[in-house]
């Protein structure tokens, strides 16, 4: 796009110079230097836009511009030329606060409304705010999974198998729920396969134990694609660095 934006300001800016080159030999004194249709045609869409009128910017004259010196005069013209055509073409860049989103659009906890793309799209102290509230939230949570595995491993030695199996099944929900959003935070993703896999795990050693074992297999097949999910994770990692 800066190829192409270079060599149509070069193009321009020489039509430009030649425009005025033929005209200065016919120019008469106070009269006006004025751009090609298009451009006036550009600028009267802009001021009408802008509530102006011609008199908020007086036309710049021909015998103001041969008095400024051939570097202001080049810079004039590239200003001028280069803004017109960056916008007709649509070169220009967003301003850097248009394309940061702000973190009050998102509902606590973040940990689950943001995705990935969200989060690098906000501000350095909006991310910052933002992963230590969510760093925050998922250590929580983690925590509180590591308990409920805690009171089912408790059941489990007291032969409490359906409690036992309750917990288990908790945590293995709660963990989906953090994870079943496939472009959510790959922190948030990770906490909610972390507790999956803690309750699967639990689930397998509970039914080998009650020795069931069309439940053990299905518990183990869940465990495999779970470490699939994982894997397709730590692929899309690589390649958003390799793009960065």
């Amino acid at each position: 796009m800066k190829k192409i934006a270079g060599a149509l300001l070069s193009l321009v800016i020489l039509s430009l110079g030649l425009m005025l080159l033929f005209n200065r030999s016919s120019e008469t004194d106070g009269c006006t230097f004025e751009p090609p249709p298009e451009v006036q045609q550009e600028q009267t869409k802009q001021d009408n836009s802008a509530g102006s009128t011609v008199d908020d910017e007086p036309m710049f004259t021909s015998d103001e511009f041969d008095h400024l010196s051939p570097h202001e005069q080049d810079e004039m013209l590239e200003d001028f030329v280069l803004d017109f055509w960056a916008k007709e073409l649509g070169l220009t860049e967003p301003d850097a606060e248009e394309k940061n989103l702000s973190l009050e659009i998102f509902n606590l906890p973040y940990m689950r409304t943001l995705t990935e793309r969200e989060f690098f799209q906000l501000s350095t102290e909006d991310q910052e705010r933002a992963m230590a509230e969510i760093t925050e939230n998922c250590r929580e949570l983690r925590s509180y999974v590591m308990d409920v595995v805690a009171e089912a491993k408790s059941c489990m030695a007291d032969k409490d198998y359906a409690n036992a199996e309750a917990y288990y099944v908790h945590s293995l929900e709660v963990g989906r729920e953090l994870s079943i959003d496939k472009d959510g935070l790959f922190i948030t993703r990770l906490v909610g396969i972390a507790c999956e896999k803690a309750g699967l795990n639990g689930l397998v050693k509970l039914y080998t134990q009650t020795g069931d074992n069309a439940k053990v297999q299905m518990a183990r097949d869940q465990l495999s694609e779970i470490e699939s999910e994982v894997e397709e994770m730590r692929n899309a990692a690589k390649e958003s660095q390799a793009n960065s």
